[in-house]
C-alpha cells in the first residue's frame, strides 16, 4: 500500500505537469502496472498465506482432536479397568461375607446340636437313674417281697412247727 500511495503522489505530481520532459508516459505507465503487479501478488501471497494458515490450523485441529479422542479413550479404557478392579472387590468381598455368614450359621447349627445333643444326653441319664431309682425301687420291693415270702414261709414253718407242737401237746394231753 505504501508503494501504491507514493506511485499516486508522483501521479498527481504528472497530472499537475502533464507531461514532463524528465518523465515519458510509458515509464509512468510501466511503474503503475509493475506497482500494481507487485501489490496484486503481495495480495495473492497474503490470500495463499492465509488459505495455508487456515489448512494448517484445521490440520492442528483434527489432530488436537485425535489426541483428545485418544486420551478419551484411555482415560475411558482406565475408568473400565478400575471399574472391573473395584467390581472385582466388590465380589470378593461380598464372597467373604457369604463366606463369614456361613460359618456364623454353621457354628450356630453346631452349637444348636450340641446343646440338642447334652439336652438328649442330660435327659437319657435322668432316665437312666430313674430306671435305676425304679429298678431299684423294684428291686427293693422284689426284697420286700422276697423277705414277705421268706417271712411268710418262715412264718408258716413257724406256724407249722407250732401246730405240730400244739398237736403233739393235743396229743400228748390226751
Amino acid at each position: 500500500m505504501v508503494l501504491v500511495r507514493l506511485e499516486v503522489v508522483n501521479i498527481q505530481q504528472f497530472v499537475a505537469h502533464p507531461f514532463p520532459e524528465s518523465y515519458p508516459t510509458k515509464d509512468v505507465g510501466r511503474k503503475l502496472r509493475e506497482a500494481l503487479k507487485q501489490q496484486l501478488t503481495i495480495i495473492h501471497e497474503r490470500v495463499e498465506a492465509k488459505k495455508i494458515a487456515k489448512l494448517a490450523l484445521a490440520e492442528v485441529r483434527q489432530l488436537l482432536a485425535k489426541e483428545e479422542e485418544e486420551e478419551e479413550k484411555k482415560l475411558e479404557l482406565g475408568r473400565d479397568e478400575i471399574r472391573a478392579r473395584v467390581k472385582e472387590r466388590v465380589a470378593t468381598r461380598l464372597q467373604e461375607e457369604e463366606e463369614n455368614m456361613e460359618k456364623e450359621e454353621m457354628k450356630k447349627a453346631l452349637e444348636k446340636l450340641r446343646k440338642e445333643k447334652a439336652k438328649q444326653v442330660d435327659e437319657e441319664i435322668k432316665e437312666e437313674k430313674e430306671e435305676k431309682s425304679e429298678s431299684n425301687r423294684e428291686g427293693e420291693v422284689k426284697k420286700a417281697q422276697d423277705e414277705d415270702k421268706l417271712r411268710g414261709k418262715e412264718n408258716a414253718k413257724d406256724k407249722r412247727k407250732g401246730s405240730k407242737a400244739v398237736k403233739s401237746a393235743r396229743k400228748g394231753q390226751k
